[in-house]
């Protein structure tokens, strides 16, 4: 794709100033310092009637300065004028098409199966790329490392920060998931094509949690590295699917619901033997006190 700046792309609306509106990432040398290619990132944004916020996230991916780019848009048939901010862009798009799907994770799934980047993420069609996000995520791209989970903010509607994420901790593993001691924000995450195609190369159609779904999935393979830097920033507002409290509950409900099958997946064989246990206790206790034995409240064994 083309190599978009300020100059090149069409002019910032007279109200909007800052990044990235009228502030741009540097231009990137086209070699990293050490003389090898930069890995190509692919970006893909999943968009439907949004297109309020759109552009400004389309400009937040260009201008990144960033020299092997892949930005790909899939838009589920948008009745706003999304479809005019596209064609706005796109010269500097990879790929965008306009037609019904079947939401947001088929949106997404659409987009990585068109995609070649050796890193991968995607970027919501109301949030915000930081200011040289892939200059940072590109630094840490090395044999070993197909996880990164960077800095993020949380926005209000009008771009007001209202909350970083205090990055303590130098990675996430698997039990930090599982009892959500680390949130892993989606806007700041990427990882590898090697890992995607390892867990099955899909988002599920869960569609609260297909980001939570898909780390839980990255985890039982390798642990999530905490970079220190900004990379994005989430927005919230009332047409987001957790830009309510309802909704923020259901989110909750649906992580709880979804970290509860794992424990149990994973505690298969304890729960299956804890059960074995309970059934042999009551049949040996049948065999001296009668069959009413069955009825008494035995404990499961502690597993």
């Amino acid at each position: 794709m083309c190599y978009p700046t300020l100059n090149t792309l069409p002019p910032s609306p007279v109200s909007k100033t800052g990044w990235p509106w009228t502030d741009e990432s540097p231009q990137l040398p086209k070699t990293m310092p050490n003389g090898s290619q930069w890995p190509r990132i692919t970006i893909v944004t999943p968009s439907y009637n949004q297109g309020q916020y759109l552009e400004e996230t389309i400009r937040s991916v260009l201008l990144q300065g960033y020299p092997n780019l892949e930005y790909i848009i899939i838009d589920g048939g948008s009745t706003d004028k999304s479809v005019e901010i596209i064609k706005k862009y796109q010269p500097w798009l990879t790929y965008w098409q306009s037609k019904k799907d079947n939401g947001q994770s088929d949106a997404i799934n659409q987009g990585f199966a068109l995609s070649t980047g050796e890193i991968m993420g995607w970027v919501n069609s109301d949030d915000i790329l930081a200011k040289q996000a892939l200059y940072h995520l590109a630094l840490y791209y090395q044999p070993g490392l197909n996880w990164w989970n960077g800095t993020a903010s949380q926005i209000m509607q009008d771009g007001t920060i209202i909350w970083r994420d205090p990055q303590q901790i130098s990675h996430v593993t698997r039990n930090d998931l599982l009892h959500a001691r680390k949130i892993i924000t989606q806007i700041s995450t990427f990882w590898t094509r090697e890992i995607w195609n390892q867990v099955g190369s899909y988002v599920s159609d869960r569609n609260l949690v297909m980001d939570y779904e898909l780390w839980l999935r990255f985890s039982q393979l390798t642990n999530c590295l905490i970079i220190p830097e900004t990379l994005g920033f989430f927005r919230t507002h009332f047409q987001a699917k957790t830009g309510t409290v309802e909704g923020f509950k259901r989110y909750l409900s649906e992580c709880d619901r979804l970290r509860l099958q794992e424990y149990i997946k994973e505690r298969q064989p304890f729960i299956i033997r804890a059960i074995l246990i309970n059934f042999w206790t009551r049949f040996s206790y049948s065999k001296i006190y009668g069959w009413k034995t069955w009825l008494m409240k035995i404990p499961i064994p502690y597993v």
